[in-house]
């Protein structure tokens, strides 16, 4: 059962933004907690499991922002390279309409011009220019919506990777002080447990 001193221990963790002398009190809390049980062949018996979740948490609540927004962009960056291709994929689209557009417009232009014989021959080698310019603009658009898609989803590749590096240095930096804590063997006190 949690008791009013732990209640009121509890209220300075919910704010998210503990510090890492917070975090490290809370894990020397852990420990005694585990070493004020009992121990028989490896196992601790009598553990009070409210109080050992409660400081789980705390420890949960005094982790850094960056580690909660680097774990939920971790979480989210499926959400954001799809979204990303969606709107490459659109973008695409919208090009190919344009191009078709001017396509259709030099089309109708050339047929406005074919009037007369010498009107007609004028009118088609305008037409064939006008085609020309128009299926060359057309690619050009095309190969512009590519090199934006292709740019944007490297940008996101790029902060994805800086996300996991962040991710991956403060698991590290975690992995070692937990190691440097386990690495001290834990007195037990006579007449609670036995000794090794």
């Amino acid at each position: 059962m949690i008791n009013q001193e732990q209640v009121v221990v509890r209220k300075p963790f919910l704010n998210g933004g503990g510090n890492q002398e917070d975090i490290l009190r809370l894990l020397d809390d852990l420990e005694d907690l585990a070493e004020g049980s009992v121990s028989c062949f490896g196992k601790a018996w009598g553990l009070n499991i409210e109080e050992f979740h409660g400081l789980v948490c705390k420890i949960r609540a005094s982790l850094p922002d960056e580690v909660r927004r680097a774990s939920r962009v971790a979480n989210d960056s499926d959400k954001i390279v799809l979204a990303a291709r969606e709107e490459a994929e659109m973008i695409k689209e919208q090009a190919i309409e344009e191009s078709n557009r001017v396509v259709e417009e030099a089309r109708q232009m050339a047929s406005k011009l074919v009037d007369t014989s010498e009107i007609n021959r004028m009118a088609k080698a305008q037409a064939q220019e006008i085609m020309a310019n128009a299926e060359s603009s057309a690619r050009e658009i095309k190969c512009g919506a590519d090199e934006y898609a292709r740019d944007v989803l490297s940008a996101i590749e790029n902060h994805l990777a800086k996300v996991m590096g962040t991710i991956q240095k403060g698991r590290e930096k975690l992995d070692v002080r937990i190691s440097a804590q386990q690495t001290v063997e834990p007195i037990i006190p006579m007449g609670r447990g036995i000794r090794r």
